[in-house]
């Protein structure tokens, strides 16, 4: 048990859970009669089930609907209590009259539904043996959740005896004229049951059949809807001899009966609505009719409605009420109409009461299941109807449930997030109680002892372990899913369990087996907001922890001999392809350090394996094994690694260099920029050197490599023995002026180069730039995309990239421990040219079609400090537009980024438009003027006012180096520089006044 003095003092205090009580377990549940959500509750019951094996008359109990009713001992609810909604939590104050102790504990009622039986008709033909095979189950619907049975007598349906044992084929005797009927009983898996009757109708197999009902989809209210009566007569007719026999329409049941007034085809309805027609079949014999009913219907909604992926939200800051925006379901429709959002059904098809801010739905934890129903308005056809739930969370630990648990697949010694204002569930093995619990599941790859270590800690960095940690371990099962039940696994299957005061326990799982699971549940008996690690003593293990799976392992094999020996390095310049059972979903898998997992538990699912190099490596290398066809796992195997040996084809160099922003210039702060450069080739590169050009209008404050040459235009470092796929980083900080020394949306442009070339596959790769608008607001989750909103078609080839970064930042209090960023590319981009540029933090990129997703898992992201990288991350990639882009054309892009279980951040749309000329702002700011651009020889460059003079105007290249420049002695406010020595392409003019105010633009040639 809890120590003493800890129990001591919380009786005192009269705040204590309530340890050594039962929950209730039968009387807090019961079945709906009436599926109203209201029942009556016996609290006497209750109290007798939370009292079991305590002597009941040692204590007095009270039950409260509200926790500080509990506390204050008043307004007791009344021994025959209805709920008011179902799943009400009910608190309960427990006195001991004996010693005045105060104890608290909670439950929940449910009303659990009563599945639906209502009486049904089964018809069927009498055949010439005497016999008739009745199938009693296609009348009858059940769904996952529910068992059905058949029985000859209700008193055996009540009794759950005497099941026909092939419902299939129930064979009844045609002896008498009227069969008797049969019944039927669904049980729920909560074991609410419901019996129905099933009336068993004979009629001669020679016979007429049934019309359908008619329904016309109409774009008007004020349309009329015609129908072609005849439609039905195949359905009328059955399987009579259409000969033999004439069909009319009437619009009452007398009229048909009669056979006057028949209706003729098409008939058309003068209102919108359903009307009900009947049809009459007559013998031309015998002149004998039967008359029968069935409905038209016009209406402007489609009769269908579409069910969407449901919203599931956690109430992260614990105030009881989830916020929900309803209108990013727009994305998952794919659809630019108007859309309607409803409560219900009814007000959806009959356009009334919406929702009226859609954008913004609160919703209560204490109802967390609310269903919408979305009419998506259609010019020219009928309007569609869709629905879906917002499911809100109590939690943001889902795995607060056992059924939710954590996998531990390769996250021993991972933090998790704990659990907190979660009620106990009762008592569990040692466990007293079992506050808010989170739950793990553990597989076993090798049998043998299991030492563990959990620990709990308010720290993510568990620097101090603080908080209390209880636990139990249940096991072996066969899946992590089916032992949870309803609530949590048996108690009989605990085998270790500890419900002491420690921060740190060391549990042992003894004679682990192979290929099974254990589930583990650690409490928070402390209910403070913090983080879980569990951690392999692998010194003291005998057994083996690893999950069932894929390892995809790509590596440069410089001996050939197939497998990865030590020193030979992970190749990081391709990707990994996968797909499960040919179901057309290929994922492509960037992972730059040529390692991928696949956990996989399931041994049917079967899965091809591929990797491929990217194509501007691809003649430099083979591919010893390129492929692996219909890969199953075998569960309890552990990871089975797949590898792919690369070998080298013919050695060359590649560097390569990339500018990414880390944050945007905004006017009078420091401003960021990572210098990302790497040998991408397969030689060792023993010297280079590589150069960064500011813009004029800012300046260099901080260097983060030392060694650098500082000039007047930037800074060179000369570089020394950059080995095979190596990357390294230097962090530019620099200063942007304030307002009015600088202008908001004026561009600042940043560009680097390294060298050497020589024998250099990808030239492209040696040089970058970056455009960016000064700003004066800040958006810490944004996209940008370098060469700034707008690109010169003329300048811009198919050998050409976009490149992108989209920059997250974590704003809130809380380190996030993963982070998601998804991005569904625009059509025009070429989703099989992505190359990934640079992170800020390990990942995996997982493209499927034009959605790609990266994922950091275990960031570890802490909120973000000011003028810090602390709290920030990147991720910039490049790619193609598709061909065929013109002047006009504009893509946008958009991304989409997720911390940990929050509600998406959706970033700025970033609009990169092609034109055939820069727009005059481009190259206008304050004080200058720059014209024309693009320019065939000659450009002016102005000032604005005659406050000042030039004194300078130089010209560089992509590279920084400077290929012309001239000096004014004059007092001249403009002047003409010739460009006509220098070639096409893409240039830097610079301009420097005698006051020293400097400028820089790009600048196009023809």
């Amino acid at each position: 048990m809890k120590k003493h003095l800890l129990l001591f003092l919380l009786l005192l205090s009269a705040t204590i859970q309530a340890q050594g009580l039962n929950q209730p377990w039968q009387s807090n549940n019961v079945c709906d009669d009436n599926n109203d959500g209201f029942s009556v509750f016996n609290l006497q019951a209750i109290t007798a089930e939370i009292l079991s094996g305590l002597p009941a008359q040692d204590y007095v109990v009270t039950h409260h609907s509200i926790q500080a009713d509990a506390q204050a001992g008043v307004n007791p609810l009344p021994a025959n209590y209805v709920n008011v909604f179902n799943h009400e939590v009910i608190y309960v104050r427990i006195v001991n009259t004996v010693t005045s102790n105060i104890q608290f504990t909670s439950y929940v009622l449910n009303v659990n539904p009563t599945p639906q039986t209502p009486a049904v008709a089964l018809t069927n033909c009498i055949n010439n043996n005497g016999q008739i095979c009745w199938n009693l189950t296609s009348v009858v619907t059940t769904d996952a959740t529910q068992s059905a049975a058949f029985f000859q007598t209700q008193a055996d349906a009540q009794s759950n005896t005497n099941q026909i044992t092939i419902p299939t084929c129930y064979v009844s005797l045609v002896a008498s004229p009227t069969i008797p009927p049969v019944y039927y009983k669904i049980t729920s898996n909560l074991g609410c049951a419901s019996i129905g009757t099933i009336q068993l109708v004979t009629v001669n197999c020679n016979q007429g059949g049934q019309p359908q009902n008619l329904v016309q989809c109409l774009d008007s209210a004020s349309q009329n809807a015609c129908f072609n009566l005849l439609d039905n007569n195949v359905n009328v007719i059955g399987s009579l001899n259409p000969s033999e026999y004439t069909i009319t329409y009437h619009l009452s049941q007398s009229e048909a009966a009669s056979d006057s007034n028949p209706l003729s085809s098409p008939y058309c309805m003068l209102a919108m609505g359903t009307q009900q027609l009947f049809a009459r079949l007559e013998n031309n014999i015998t002149l004998s009719g039967s008359v029968s009913s069935f409905s038209i219907t016009s209406q402007m909604v489609s009769p269908n409605v579409l069910v969407l992926q449901d919203m599931v939200q956690c109430d992260d800051n614990l105030d009881g009420t989830v916020t929900f925006d309803l209108t990013t379901i727009q994305a998952q429709i794919s659809t630019t109409n108007t859309l309607e959002y409803y409560t219900s059904l009814p007000n959806a098809t009959n356009q009334v009461v919406p929702i009226t801010t859609p954008n913004v739905l609160n919703v209560s934890i204490t109802t967390p299941v609310t269903s919408i129903f979305v009419r998506e308005v259609i010019n020219g056809t009928c309007d569609t109807i869709y629905s879906f739930k917002v499911k809100a969370f109590a939690n943001c630990n889902l795995a607060y449930t056992c059924s939710q648990a954590n996998s531990l697949c390769g996250a021993l010694g991972n933090p998790f997030n704990n659990t907190i204002q979660v009620p106990s569930s009762g008592s569990s093995g040692c466990l007293g109680s079992t506050p808010n619990p989170t739950w793990f599941y553990l597989p076993i790859s090798q049998a043998g002892n299991i030492n563990l270590m959990i620990q709990q800690s308010t720290s993510i960095d568990f620097a101090v372990n603080n908080l209390d940690v209880d636990y139990a371990i249940y096991g072996p099962f066969t899946d992590p899913v089916t032992a949870c039940g309803t609530g949590m696994p048996l108690p009989n299957t605990i085998v270790s369990c500890s419900f002491s005061t420690a921060a740190v326990e060391f549990p042992t799982i003894p004679n682990a087996l192979s290929g099974q699971y254990y589930l583990i549940m650690v409490t928070n008996f402390s209910n403070q907001p913090g983080f879980i690690k569990i951690t392999e003593l692998s010194g003291n293990s005998q057994g083996g922890l690893d999950c069932t799976g894929l390892r995809l392992n790509a590596f440069l094999d410089s001996n050939s001999n197939g497998t990865q020996d030590n020193g030979e390095q992970n190749f990081p310049l391709g990707q990994f392809h996968y797909e499960v059972n040919n179901n057309g979903n290929i994922h492509h898998i960037t992972a730059p350090t040529g390692i991928y997992n696949i956990y996989e538990m399931n041994p049917t699912n079967s899965y091809d394996l591929s990797f491929s190099i990217d194509p501007i490596y691809a003649p430099m290398y083979n591919i010893t094994t390129a492929s692996y066809a219909d890969i199953s796992v075998v569960v309890g195997g552990g990871m089975v690694v797949y590898n792919f040996p690369i070998t080298i084809n013919q050695p060359y160099n590649d560097l390569a260099v990339v500018i990414v922003p880390t944050q945007q210039p905004r006017a009078g702060f420091a401003y960021e920029n990572k210098i990302a450069y790497a040998n991408l080739g397969n030689q060792i590169v023993p010297s280079g050197t590589l150069t960064f050009n500011l813009d004029s209008a800012l300046t260099i404050s901080n260097i983060s490599q030392s060694g650098t040459t500082v000039n007047s235009s930037g800074f060179t470092y000369n570089f020394t023995n950059l080995l095979p796929f190596e990357y390294r980083i230097i962090t530019v900080t620099m200063q942007v002026p304030p307002i009015p020394t600088v202008a908001i949306g004026q561009l600042v442009n940043n560009s680097a180069s390294i060298i050497p070339l020589s024998n250099d596959v990808s030239p492209l790769n040696n040089a970058s730039a970056v455009t960016q608008a000064i700003i004066a607001s800040y958006d810490p989750n944004d996209k940008v995309e370098s060469h700034g909103e707008e690109i010169l078609v003329s300048n811009f080839t198919s050998d050409d990239y976009l490149y992108y970064t989209i920059r997250f930042e974590n704003t809130g209090n809380a380190s996030a421990l993963n982070v998601k960023i998804n991005d569904v590319l625009d059509a025009q981009l070429d989703e099989t040219s992505i190359r990934m540029v640079s992170a800020s933090h390990s990942y995996t990129l997982d493209r499927v079609g034009n959605s790609l997703t990266w994922e950091f898992d275990n960031i570890q992201l802490a909120p973000s400090v000011a003028n810090t990288p602390i709290g920030k991350g990147y991720v910039s990639f490049m790619v193609k537009p598709k061909p065929g882009y013109a002047a006009g054309d504009i893509i946008p892009n958009i991304a989409s980024i997720y911390f940990d279980f929050n509600p998406a951040i959706i970033t700025n749309t970033f609009q990169t438009k092609f034109v055939t000329q820069l727009a005059v702002n481009e190259f206008e700011n304050g004080d200058f003027i720059f014209y024309p651009n693009p320019v065939n020889d000659k450009v002016t460059v102005s000032l604005k006012n005659n406050l000042d003079t030039l004194k300078e105007v130089a010209v560089y290249d992509v590279l920084g180096k400077q290929i012309l420049v001239k000096t004014f002695n004059t007092n001249a406010i403009s002047e003409v520089i010739d460009l006509s020595s220098i070639r096409s392409g893409m240039y830097f003019i610079e301009v420097t006044t005698a006051n020293n105010l400097k400028i820089a633009k790009k600048l196009i040639v023809n």
